[in-house]
């Protein structure tokens, strides 16, 4: 399943988006070494909320493998400006950054905004929980393995939901540098086959 989610490698995203609101989570999942955070905007409580949910799909995979590694929330309305600076797909709602040991998620996946929400749905023919998913562990798939390729983290991403523990296709991080020059990932409509499959699994 090849998936439109984005993997980026360079120092930019940090001076981006580094001005972040800690989110001090009581009673959630235990997330030994992992650090949760929500950009400049996001209200507290539904910092709270949304860093919860997000901890719950994570709990479902082996990411004490990761060691140390940082979420970031954005809002939806920072989103696209973000990502159109990074030279990134802004339609994809996730993407990781290698070097920073960082991934950022958009506000829409935990559906705080209707308009971009319903969106998303449509042009991903999957259920905002399905996506979520989705992206999660296409975003594990670039994290485990520091892997710049989408169809390789779409692979590993399909094998974590279906319970398995994939092994790294290749060495950690990808013989070939990624081109900044054009946005990465492809559009939701090439996923029909894939989303369906993903839909089932539910």
């Amino acid at each position: 399943m090849n998936c439109c989610l984005a993997v980026w490698i360079y120092p930019a995203v940090a001076q981006t988006a580094s001005v972040v609101a800690p989110a001090s989570i009581g009673g959630g999942i235990a997330m030994s070494d992992q650090e949760f955070h929500c950009h400049t905007g996001y209200s507290l409580a539904q910092c709270q909320r949304d860093i919860l949910q997000l901890k719950t799909v994570l709990s479902r995979y082996p990411i004490a493998a990761l060691h140390h590694w940082t979420w970031v929330l954005v809002r939806s309305q920072d989103w696209k400006p973000i990502s159109q600076k990074l030279r990134l797909n802004p339609e994809s709602p996730a993407f990781t950054a290698l070097d920073q040991r960082e991934t950022f998620f958009e506000e829409a996946l935990f559906m705080h905004d209707p308009v971009r929400t319903a969106e998303l749905m449509k042009e991903w023919r999957l259920s905002m929980s399905n996506l979520l998913e989705l992206a999660v562990t296409h975003e594990l798939g670039h994290a485990f393995c520091e892997e710049l390729s989408e169809s390789a983290a779409d692979r590993f991403g399909e094998e974590l939901r279906n319970g398995l523990r994939p092994p790294c296709q290749v060495s950690k991080r990808s013989k070939k540098k990624v081109e900044s020059g054009e946005p990465h990932g492809l559009k939701p409509d090439a996923l029909s086959a894939a989303s369906a499959r993903t839909d089932r699994m539910r």
